[in-house]
């Protein structure tokens, strides 16, 4: 697999963030970010190998149907970072719930992990775990993404979905307004929020849209994004004040309200794009990580559970949106209150079919392979999205955090 190559940040930043302009949506919100984009000749591809081995994986599995005498006629196979996915015609011989009840002699014995199986349109859709997955990096998939930055941005890329490479964006304009992440040590969840974070700076300027980070693990995974000028009190690692700036948000939020109704508008996405409005607001941003620590505390819980039910579908047009993470959000850390609110679920691996079930909705995020593997349950899409979150470098927050400083 190729060396990604070491980006560094321009020593000698000469241009502001550009004002937002109409016909920009090609342009990130910062110069120097474009430039890294551009300039960066890392990641990896798929290698003759790897082809050779979907080959044997797509044998190996008509076999296994043959076997089990259910009618398995390819329509077609494609190689994902994670998986082989093979797309056959359904039948009453050949349906999901048939795959699936057969999922552990597939693995026995014909050596095929069955990651999951899905129904299309006619097509029974098999993936089968990859023994040498592709690993994706941030600023490569970043070159395929043009985000419009000239009103700022709501629509994050978190990643590339697995059924055709197209890229996974969460907004919660377009999805439903506060998101829930789970996944277990391993899974690729911290690499997910910083994938968030820098999405959010790299594509606003801190008056289009600024972070409250809230981490009771002393901000440990978050080290690289101090300084980061839209990241609103640094990093929140106290419960008190972490309560203090959630109700704050309420009193935002009705202040909010009350700018819409004056400017005649109904969100602050059409306030922002009003000239003569008697105020813009940036979108907020609240991300809280590894929250079931500190949901662990009564006090904390019911504080907690009261201002998101409070902030619920109203925060959306006040432009605010809640983004939680826990590696367990078990029922007793997350009341249904709580869950009924966070209607995003980006959820990775997790340790059963119980947290998978409380997290995703429903079984199967226990079989993800980690690192990334990402499972996502968005609002207004028909059905689960499975993806791969791109890994970021060290070398390259340090460089967005750079041009970021610098270019503020």
């Amino acid at each position: 697999m190729p060396t990604p190559s070491v980006i560094t940040a321009p020593s000698t930043p000469t241009a502001p963030a550009p004002e937002p302009t109409s016909g920009s949506a090609s342009l990130w919100a910062y110069p120097g970010i474009s430039e890294l984009v551009a300039n960066y000749s890392g990641g990896s591809q798929d290698s003759a190998a790897d082809e050779e081995w979907l080959k044997q994986v797509e044998g190996r599995c008509k076999g296994a149907l043959q076997q089990f005498q259910l009618q398995s006629k390819l329509l077609s196979k494609s190689l994902t970072p994670n998986a082989a996915l093979l797309k056959f015609q359904g039948s009453a011989n050949l349906t999901v719930e048939q795959v699936i009840k057969r999922r552990s002699e597939f693995l026995t014995t014909h050596g095929l992990n069955v990651i999951s199986v899905r129904a299309e349109p006619g097509i029974v859709s098999i993936a089968i775990a990859r023994p040498n997955r592709r690993i994706l990096h941030l600023a490569e998939v970043w070159k395929a993404w043009n985000p419009d930055c000239s009103q700022g941005n709501f629509s994050l890329l978190i990643g590339v979905k697995e059924e055709d490479s197209s890229l996974l964006f969460l907004s919660p304009k377009e999805n439903a307004p506060h998101t829930l992440i789970a996944g277990s040590t391993g899974s690729g969840k911290s690499v997910l929020m910083q994938n968030i974070v820098l999405g959010i700076a790299c594509t606003n300027t801190p008056e289009q849209a600024k972070i409250v980070l809230i981490d009771p693990k002393l901000g440990v995974d978050y080290f690289a994004f101090e300084g980061m000028p839209h990241l609103q009190d640094g990093i929140i690692d106290d419960q008190d004040k972490a309560i203090a700036k959630l109700e704050e948000l309420v009193g935002e939020m009705n202040r909010r309200y009350a700018v819409l109704k004056a400017n005649k508008v109904a969100n602050i996405f059409d306030l922002n794009r009003k000239p003569d409005a008697t105020e813009h607001f940036p979108f907020l941003w609240i991300i809280h990580d590894e929250f079931a620590e500190w949901m662990m505390t009564e006090s904390y819980a019911d504080a907690v559970s009261n201002i998101v039910s409070r902030l619920g579908v109203k925060a959306r047009a006040a432009g605010i949106s809640l983004v939680f993470a826990a590696q367990r959000p078990d029922a007793n850390v997350m009341p249904m209150q709580l869950r009924s609110n966070l209607g995003n679920r980006l959820v990775l691996r997790v340790d059963g079919e119980g947290t998978s079930e409380i997290a995703l909705g429903e079984k199967g995020a226990e079989r993800l392979l980690g690192k990334g593997h990402i499972a996502a349950k968005l609002e207004g899409e028909p059905q689960i999205v499975f993806g791969q979150v791109p890994f970021v470098e060290d070398s390259f927050i340090s460089s967005v955090v750079s041009v970021l400083r610098y270019s503020t």
